[in-house]
């Protein structure tokens, strides 16, 4: 009696997973285009590694039909498509192309990327040591500052910089972002803590940090950041110095980011508040509070750092 009953519910079990087979998880739509002019071998890897969740290619296994999972791959599917579809790769700017590949390269390093639940199941989808190599020697390689300053961005700049000087002394009353953060107006008088340079889409950044900041950096205090903490990132693109022409100096404003630590506050994203202003209007970025997802998955790689990347310069 006992095996008979055993016998019937993996017979049901067979029977549930043969009808799911034919249950669509995701669509497939069609490839518009497919990494263009990158080699082969790199296609290969990304291809093993990345399609079936940044594609219009998603192989589906009949374990990814079950009841709850099948929701759940729907919803990575869809999210990581619509962050970069390698299935529509013609759709990117050069600049977008390179920003896609170097923060996928970040991530792979880091082990963000593919994530741990996925290779659970997938094995084949690991990446050797060979496969991040080739993958970095190709990347690494779009590495290129430059060297030339277009009529059309010193046009740009200098209609730009004109308005800002001349409006520079009325006040701005920003927006606040979508999660209720307000502009820190009195950021202007905070100090540098370090600077950046981004090789895939030409920007030049400075960091910045409020007074609390700068007393955690004296006391070596930053892992984790004391709440109270304000750390600024402000972003503007790069010109050819006309007066210099080995230097590279900003160009036209480009944003200016901000993360407010306050541990209990903002325990629901990671300890941090975030938020940022687009252009020299400072139109807040983000339609709702969700947009601070995407501030949250680009810091990932370094949760380890208290989801900072900024180490602060040496200042003798």
């Amino acid at each position: 009696m006992k095996r008979r009953i055993i016998l019937s519910i993996i017979i049901v079990f067979i029977v549930i997973v043969v009808i799911l087979q034919f249950r669509p998880v995701v669509s497939n739509p069609p490839v518009t285009s497919d990494l263009g002019t990158v080699p082969d071998e790199i296609k290969d890897v990304l291809k093993n590694s990345c399609y079936d969740c940044h594609s219009n290619e998603t192989d589906i296994s009949w374990f990814n039909k079950l009841p709850f999972v099948a929701s759940i791959v729907n919803k990575d599917v869809e999210k990581a498509r619509s962050k970069f579809n390698f299935s529509e790769w013609d759709k990117y700017s050069d600049k977008e192309k390179k920003t896609i590949l170097f923060n996928a390269l970040t991530k792979i390093k880091k082990e963000e990327m593919p994530p741990a639940r996925y290779l659970w199941l997938h094995k084949n989808a690991v990446l050797n040591k060979e496969d991040i190599s080739l993958l970095e020697s190709y990347i690494t390689q779009m590495d290129t500052i430059a060297k030339t300053t277009t009529d059309e961005e010193r046009i740009s700049f200098e209609k730009e910089y004109k308005k800002w000087n001349e409006n520079k002394h009325l006040p701005k009353k920003p927006a606040d972002a979508p999660n209720g953060i307000a502009f820190p107006h009195d950021y202007r008088s905070w100090q540098v803590i370090s600077s950046s340079y981004r090789v895939d889409n030409n920007t030049l950044r400075v960091i910045l940090g409020n007074d609390i900041a700068i007393q955690a950096i004296h006391k070596n205090e930053i892992n984790p950041w004391p709440d109270g903490a304000i750390l600024g990132k402000v972003i503007w693109n790069q010109r050819v110095d006309e007066n210099w022409e080995a230097a590279i100096i900003p160009s036209t404003f480009v944003h200016a980011e901000f993360m407010f630590k306050d541990s209990k506050k903002y325990a629901g994203t990671n300890g941090w508040g975030w938020a940022r202003w687009l252009g020299t209007e400072l139109k807040p970025f983000g339609k709702d509070q969700t947009f601070v997802q995407s501030c949250i998955e680009c810091h990932k790689p370094v949760k380890n750092r208290d989801y900072v990347f900024s180490t602060p310069s040496i200042f003798p």
